[in-house]
């Protein structure tokens, strides 16, 4: 199942893990992924037969198409997680604190006073956002009118010994 993961992976520019041929095989992966799933291993599977008759043909495994998304199509890959070190993060509260939906301008200063990249900051506003949602759902939020909280508060903070 992991050879299998990895030979898709140079086909169709996405590793699948082993536990992801395991789920298909059991039946155990959602509906919406077995129909994307069902297509590539239905090729990968034809290839790898067609390959071990003529066996002047690379395998499937030393096949590589790179650039290819999960479909098949060409497209582009996904970003790997951002990690935004500590000090970032408190600069990009206070940031937030002052401003919760910066301009586009503000976001480039920002992300030049950082050293990061536009749309990592751009995706923080965003999220940040969404997060005071769940946090502050009634509408009170940092910086408007109804500012019940301190200048750096921070609900890490709340209630620790001090």
């Amino acid at each position: 199942q992991g050879d299998v993961g990895l030979a898709m992976g140079k086909l169709y520019g996405n590793d699948f893990s082993q536990t992801t041929i395991s789920r298909f095989e059991a039946l155990n992966l959602s509906f919406k992924n077995m129909c994307k799933l069902k297509p590539l291993l239905e090729k990968w599977l034809n290839d790898a037969e067609t390959m071990s008759v003529d066996s002047s043909l690379p395998s499937p495994n030393q096949l590589s198409s790179p650039g290819l998304a999960f479909d098949g199509l060409p497209g582009r890959r996904r970003k790997k997680r951002t990690s935004i070190e500590t000090n970032v993060r408190f600069a990009l509260e206070k940031s937030f604190l002052a401003n919760q939906k910066p301009t586009s301008e503000e976001i480039l200063l920002i992300a030049e006073q950082l050293n990061m990249e536009k749309e990592v900051i751009r995706v923080w506003f965003c999220n940040r956002r969404q997060k005071e949602k769940r946090i502050n759902p009634c509408g009170s939020s940092p910086g408007g009118p109804a500012q019940a909280k301190p200048p750096g508060y921070s609900p890490h903070l709340v209630g620790a010994p001090g």
